[in-house]
């Protein structure tokens, strides 16, 4: 898939979206369901990637995360235990996300941007590619490219405070 982003792109996200691409979590409370949204502050997140131009090899992008309930089946990997779906319905369902605008996929972000936007506050979620899933599932990057790679958004969210504390101009 010729738009997909390369491994070590830092995704900025707009919105955690669930497995159907909507910006919502649904939590149980009292036995009833309860739909928050997960829509992320839009100028934090545009601030962070203009700060992401003054770093050097820090590929960044906007988009949205998808957040799954499991690490195999819910992010259509077919290197699980086990696998329900054909190769041909993964990839489909992975054209779809990233027509939804879908960028990156995990599983905490949704329920960490209805809570800050439950409580009022400004929140991003930040996160880096580890591999193109349109090419396949297995993370065959060398383990000192992956460290460097983790590191990205931690670089990022760094400097982003520095210039926030003024310790940077």
């Amino acid at each position: 898939f010729q738009r997909c982003l390369a491994p070590g792109t830092v995704v900025i996200s707009s919105k955690a979206v669930d497995h159907s691409f909507h910006p919502q979590f649904e939590q149980v409370v009292l036995g009833k369901v309860i739909t928050r949204s997960t829509e992320l502050d839009e100028g934090l997140a545009n601030e962070l990637l203009q700060y992401s131009t003054e770093l050097q090899d820090l590929p960044t992008v906007i988009g949205n995360t998808m957040c799954t309930h499991d690490f195999y089946e819910g992010q259509g990997r077919l290197d699980g235990a086990l696998c329900s779906f054909s190769p041909e319905e993964k990839l489909e369902y992975l054209r779809k996300a990233h027509e939804a605008g879908v960028r990156n996929i995990e599983m905490e972000s949704t329920v960490f941007a209805a809570m800050c936007r439950v409580c009022g506050l400004k929140a991003a979620v930040i996160c880096v590619t580890l591999l193109n899933r349109f090419e396949g599932d297995q993370i065959t990057t060398p383990h000192d490219v992956l460290v460097e790679y983790q590191q990205r958004p931690q670089v990022l969210v760094s400097h982003f405070i520095k210039k926030r504390l003024g310790l940077i101009i």
